[in-house]
This record gives C-alpha cells, sequence and structure tokens, in this order.
C-alpha cells in the first residue's frame, strides 16, 4: 500500500534543517539549561529526602534500643554514657542527631511545670512547621487552658486525658477531621459517594444521583403535598412547633392587632420549608459536571407522586424531543 506523499515524509520525518536566528537559539539554549537545572533540582530533593528518612529509621532504631533513658539525657559526665559507646560505632550525622534530639526531650521534660497552654505551645515549635499545624495546636491549648480553669483539680494525667479524647474526635473539635478540610471528590475517582444536598455544596462530579425527588422530599405548597414537620395524627396537619411558638409571641406582644389564629403559623413554616427544599434542589442539579439522574418514588405508604419541581424538570425535558 502506498502513502501519500505527504504522509510519507511525515513518517519518515523531514530531514531538512530549519535555520534559527540568534534570538531563536538562545531562547533555545536557556530552555534546555533550564530543564536540567529543574531536572537536577529534583533529584537533588529525592536524594536530600531519602537521606533524611534514612537518618531518622537509623536514629529511631537507635532510641529503642536504650535501655536506661537517663544514660542518654542526664549522663554523669559528658565523655561517658550511652551516646559516647555509639561513637565508634555510628556515623557522625547520627550522633549529632541524637544529641539534637535530646536538648529538644530536655526541653520538653523542663516544660511539664508549665500551664497546660504554655506546655502545648513549647511542644509545638518544637514538633510542628506548617502554619495549619501550629494554629491548631494553638487552640488546643485554649481548649485545655479552659479546661483545666473549669477543673481546678485537673493535674496531667486528666488533661492528657482529655486531649486523647479530642485526638479520638469523640469530642467534635475542629482541625481533627480530615471532612474539616474540605472534601475532595478527585480523591474518590471511581468510586461512589453518598452526601447530602447539604454537604455537597461547592462540589461536583461527573455523575450526579438525585433520588426521592417526590412531594414528601421536596413540597410546594400544594393540596396533596404532605411535610416532614407535620404528623399525620395531628389534628388539620398543624405544625406543633410552629403554633406554639405562634401563640408565645402572641401571649408576649404589646400590640393591639397581634392575635393568635390558628394555621397561620403552620403554612408560614411550611412556605420557609418549601424554599429551603427548593434551594437544596437547585444545589443537587448543579453538582453534575456531565450527566444527572433524577428519581422519584411513592414513598412508603404509596400515595406519594413527583413534587412539583420534578413535574417541570419532566416537562421541560419531553418537550427538548
Amino acid at each position: 500500500m502506498s502513502l501519500p506523499r505527504q504522509s510519507a515524509a511525515g513518517l519518515r520525518g523531514d530531514r531538512r534543517s530549519t535555520k534559527q536566528s540568534p534570538e531563536e537559539e538562545e531562547n533555545a539554549y536557556d530552555e534546555g539549561v533550564a530543564s536540567q537545572s529543574a531536572l537536577a533540582t529534583t533529584e537533588e530533593e529525592k536524594e536530600i529526602a531519602a537521606s533524611q528518612k534514612a537518618l531518622l529509621a537509623t536514629t529511631s532504631a537507635l532510641l529503642r534500643k536504650v535501655r536506661r533513658t537517663e544514660e542518654y539525657l542526664s549522663p554523669e559526665s559528658e565523655p561517658v554514657g550511652w551516646l559516647a559507646s555509639l561513637g565508634e560505632s555510628e556515623a557522625e550525622d547520627v550522633i549529632q542527631e541524637l544529641i539534637d534530639f535530646r536538648v529538644h526531650v530536655k526541653r520538653w521534660l523542663e516544660a511539664v511545670t508549665l500551664p497546660i497552654d504554655q506546655l502545648i505551645l513549647t511542644l509545638a515549635q518544637d514538633v510542628f512547621t506548617s502554619p495549619a499545624d501550629l494554629a491548631l495546636a494553638h487552640k488546643l491549648a485554649l481548649v485545655l487552658r479552659s479546661a483545666a480553669d473549669d477543673h481546678a483539680d485537673w493535674r496531667l494525667p486528666e488533661l492528657t486525658s482529655e486531649l486523647a479524647v479530642i485526638a479520638k474526635n469523640e469530642r467534635r473539635f475542629i482541625g481533627f477531621s480530615s471532612d474539616d478540610a474540605g472534601f475532595d471528590p478527585e480523591r474518590h475517582a471511581g468510586k461512589v459517594v453518598v452526601t447530602t444536598m447539604h454537604k455537597a455544596k461547592g462540589l461536583e462530579w461527573d455523575r450526579v444521583y438525585l433520588m426521592s425527588v417526590n412531594n414528601y422530599d421536596f413540597p410546594a405548597l400544594q393540596a396533596y403535598d404532605r411535610y416532614i414537620s407535620e404528623k399525620w395524627f395531628v389534628r388539620d396537619g398543624l405544625n406543633l412547633e410552629a403554633e406554639a411558638l405562634a401563640q408565645l409571641t402572641a401571649a408576649l406582644s404589646t400590640g393591639e392587632y397581634d392575635w393568635y389564629a390558628e394555621g397561620t403559623a403552620t403554612l408560614a413554616a411550611r412556605a420557609d420549608y418549601v424554599r429551603e427544599r427548593i434551594r437544596l434542589f437547585y444545589v443537587g442539579l448543579t453538582r453534575a459536571k456531565r450527566e444527572l439522574v433524577v428519581t422519584w418514588n411513592t414513598g412508603r405508604q404509596g400515595d406519594a407522586q413527583p413534587s412539583l419541581a420534578m413535574q417541570a424538570l419532566m416537562g421541560w425535558w419531553e418537550s427538548r424531543g
């Protein structure tokens, strides 16, 4: 099979050299130097990271072998002690790393006598480097200082237990959950993510499923709509919470025309709820980047219908043909 002349030339490659201007040659040279420099920098960073990792592993293994910590932290005299025994068998950078770490540990032990907030801040300055971690440590210091003020009999063991509870997120503390930094859909690519519409605000997915878009979950002030806040066994479908608040407001009011009318508060609560649900429906619709699947169901009693917003959406879709 013979190829067209242009295609054949393209496969062989055009061997004709194109003459460049001095400016173009200089730019090409600069780009090549910059590329090689960036590559060298990347390789150097990898070597430094690997070296630091190896150093950390070595020092950690050595520290686990310490039988008597006082020989490491507070030897009777500097020439002797646990570190002196390692001088001949370990590299100089390993010994220096152990000496630097001993300085930090001594400072931490002396800080035990400080108030709890100052103790946490002292440890944080030595352990953390990122602004986010330092800010979180500062917030922890304030929380534990408040706990210490509320419990005058608490000492370090009790405060440590309180810190452990916070770290396990048993007591909600912003900053200890991965979700606090914001959910990233890209980290869950290829997986089914189940979320509420409130949590989905600001996020997007390639395909989105909106479930149960009926007149119970998304009412629209229609006569056949039902509302989550209204119980079936209450007469006239009244919203007892809204009616009670309206009665209290009327009882405490001094206005001449601020009387209580049964059912008015229920209608107002319905309107507020409908507005909120419509906003959430819009949020759900706009989370899809490529594909959107919207479904409805008849509910537990089998009498639910598509919501008014769902009917409008279906009508618009059908009108497109």
